[in-house]
């Protein structure tokens, strides 16, 4: 699918790495736990709808006194009177969303909730692409590392060469300071490579959510990339963006917010009835006989409130200002991310080529060296020299390509996916979990 597009690297080890991101980094859970929240107060929202229905069970015994009336019989005594009662009622309360309040309030918890369900899908596209990004940087960290090792061995050859020629006479000692110099610095820089890969190797436990133990084997091998960019990407890519849906979907609510805020200044009408049964017997609770109701109608409308419903109209409107500032704003930066992804692989690809082209003519000018040395006429120096250049060039070479798969990744994170036109690459239930791709789609 158009969807995994870390999937073009064909590197098994990655997919897996990236479906356990997807399920045990605790920022993901954190985002995944506040779309849950969202989609429960988008239902408590709806629920506002329907009428309320309430039952009350009542009992209630009391004795009451007649002081100072002369009835008969109760001469000396106080009449006495005992009084039982018992009910069942049922309430039901209903709002006549006349105005639109309830309803606005509904759609823009809904949105809220759709923008929560881009943010969880924005979320794990972007851990998928950081994902990416570390491995393949433990990836070059390796290959550093052995080319650093190279590059010592090499050392180490010049050194005992130059011993051999101050020995016979042929240089003066302090040359052997000067190769020894350089054999500890690029001892050195195998101790950074070192360094560099243990970095990377506990940065890519930690985003998958393991112990940075620093135990992850690691692939010794960058990938190519095995397509290039097609031409005329068609700009509608970029509505799949998760990050421009969760604000486009931020500016919907906050639409529905001022529809709320304004129906909040007109009065809202409600109904209120009860049904149920009162009588002195428990037995007799189903006589129908015994049947009590009532029926209200509620009309309020606000008179004065100091303006205070006022300013949450305009509150509300300048809300919905700032979101369309928001989505501008992001709709901006996605083709700013877009052109300089293009622009940076362009640039990228010629330093490559430059590069390979200078380890070219190195490797002649080595292979000349070591055909005049072995005929007599040359210096084991210049071909060492030249050995040199040739790792140092491809430890250049290394970094460009890892660059290269880095901007390849940023491409499609501003694409929101691959290449496909018709692929709904960063649609929000398309990138969710699918316990929660359903729940946010019922």
């Amino acid at each position: 699918m158009d969807i995994h597009w870390w999937k073009q690297f064909q590197d098994p080890q990655l997919d897996a790495l990236i479906e356990e991101t997807f399920s045990n980094n605790p920022q993901l859970r954190a985002v995944a736990a506040r779309l849950e929240t969202a989609l429960i107060e988008a239902r408590i929202a709806g629920a506002e709808r329907m009428p309320a229905l309430g039952l009350a069970i009542n009992g209630r015994r009391q004795r009451q006194n007649f002081i100072g009336l002369p009835l008969p019989g109760f001469e000396g005594r106080v009449p006495q009177a005992t009084f039982t009662n018992l009910g069942v009622g049922l309430d039901i309360h209903w709002e006549a969303d006349v105005w639109g309040r309830i309803r606005s309030g509904e759609i823009r918890a809904g949105a809220l909730a759709s923008a929560n369900s881009a943010d969880l899908a924005a979320a794990r596209h972007s851990l998928a692409g950081q994902t990416a990004k570390a491995w393949f940087a433990c990836s070059e960290a390796s290959l550093q590392m052995a080319l650093a090792r190279e590059i010592v061995a090499s050392y180490k050859t010049t050194s005992q060469w130059v011993r051999n020629r101050i020995e016979a006479g042929l240089l003066p000692a302090l040359e052997i300071n000067l190769v020894l110099s350089d054999l500890s610095a690029a001892e050195s820089v195998v101790d950074l490579r070192r360094e560099q890969l243990e970095r990377s190797i506990r940065q890519v436990e930690l985003l998958v959510g393991r112990y940075p133990e620093g135990e992850l084997r690691v692939r010794e091998n960058l990938p190519g990339i095995s397509s290039a960019v097609p031409a005329g990407i068609p700009s509608q890519l970029l509505t799949r963006r998760p990050d421009l849906i969760a604000a486009q979907r931020r500016l919907l609510a906050s639409d529905a917010g001022i529809v709320q805020a304004r129906a909040a200044l007109h009065p809202r009408l409600s109904l209120t009835t009860t049904g149920g049964m009162a009588t002195e017997s428990l037995l007799s609770l189903v006589n129908g006989e015994y049947a009590v109701w009532g029926l209200l109608g509620n009309l309020v409308q606000p008179l004065f409130e100091g303006g205070r419903r006022r300013r949450e109209v305009e509150i509300a409107q300048g809300r919905s200002l700032e979101a369309l500032e928001t989505y501008t704003g992001a709709v901006l930066q996605a083709f700013g991310e877009v052109e300089t992804a293009l622009s940076v692989e362009s640039l990228l690809r010629d330093r490559l080529r430059k590069l390979e082209a200078s380890i070219a003519e190195d490797r002649v000018v080595r292979d000349q060296a070591r055909l005049r040395y072995r005929h007599g006429k040359g210096d084991m120096l210049l071909v060492l020299q030249t050995d040199r250049r040739i790792l140092n060039t491809k430890s250049q070479i290394l970094t460009l390509q890892r660059l290269l798969l880095d901007t390849r990744i940023d491409l499609h994170l501003a694409l929101g996916g691959g290449f496909d036109p018709s692929a709904p690459a960063g649609s929000p239930e398309a990138l969710l979990p699918p316990t929660l791709a359903e729940e946010h789609l019922n």
